[in-house]
């Protein structure tokens, strides 16, 4: 089988500060090639584990598409005002699944690599943890300043832009601005 392209990012225009602004339909898009390039590989893995919180709707629907256990591993590194400040890496001790053993061979997910810390350290703690014969790895984008390249990743962004995800709209928002549905 021949190996996928990566997708080309669209245009960033003027008027967004340097930010690329993801709609629901190109983010499930992105999945979608990232599962082709995973297929097209024939990538074997037994579960998928996926970083929280921007790798789990990833792993979700990896984990749908190709029937294998979803594992969740929390981690954090954002805060501030709209959550784009990095700062420290946190990383839970503790792996939530079903499984009754895990591995030997992992897919670990997120949703971008920017500069390379989560995965390297997520990575490592799993090698050291878990200890599987085979750990790939997975992102939808790939930023130029990335120490880190993952296995597989759908969009390489050379210029590093902030990525508006689709789902960042609830991290601005309190409860009581929601509209009640009629």
């Amino acid at each position: 089988m021949t190996a996928l392209p990566q997708l080309k990012p669209p245009a960033i225009s003027d008027n967004t500060a340097g930010e690329l602004v993801v709609s629901w339909e190109h983010y499930h898009r992105l999945i979608e090639h990232l599962a082709l390039q995973l297929h097209h590989a024939a990538a074997d893995f037994d579960q998928i584990v996926a970083l929280s919180r921007g790798g789990l709707r990833v792993g979700d629907l990896l984990s749908r598409l190709f029937d294998r256990p979803l594992v969740v591993m929390a981690a954090s590194s954002y805060s501030g005002d709209g959550d784009r400040i990095q700062g420290q890496l946190k990383l839970g001790h503790q792996l939530a699944h079903t499984c009754d053993q895990l591995g030997p061979r992992l897919l670990l997910v997120d949703d971008l690599v920017d500069s390379g810390t989560t995965l390297v350290e997520a990575s490592a703690w799993l090698n050291t943890a878990v200890r599987p014969s085979q750990l790939l790895t997975g992102v939808l984008w790939l930023k130029g300043g990335s120490s880190f390249q993952p296995d597989f990743w759908a969009m390489h962004l050379p210029e590093n832009p902030w990525i508006v995800q689709p789902f960042e709209r609830w991290e601005l928002l309190h409860p009581c601005e929601l509209e009640p549905m009629s």
